[in-house]
């Protein structure tokens, strides 16, 4: 499970390469932050409420290339390993 202190520095490290405002509410930022809330400690998950967003807000990806969040989606998940998923 993440702590706070790994959350914390996946979401400020993500946020300083926003190429828009937008990526806030942007499809691709929020998978990562619902994946982190996912591997995360309880008070990490309590820190990333912060990043909840109505879904009237949330809008698809703005076809940015490249685009920062979805990238640091992608690395979080081969940093976290093989997946547990069932390959048929």
């Amino acid at each position: 499970m993440l702590s706070l202190e790994a959350v914390r520095k996946i979401i400020e490290e993500t946020e300083t390469t926003f190429p828009h405002a937008e990526c806030l509410t942007c499809e691709c930022f929020l998978g990562l932050v619902a994946q982190l809330r996912i591997d995360s400690e309880p008070d990490a998950r309590v820190f990333l409420n912060g990043y909840r967003v109505d879904r009237k807000q949330m809008h698809g990806c703005l076809g940015c290339d490249p685009c920062p969040p979805g990238d640091r989606y992608a690395l979080y998940t081969r940093e976290k390993g093989p997946s547990n998923l069932i390959t048929l």
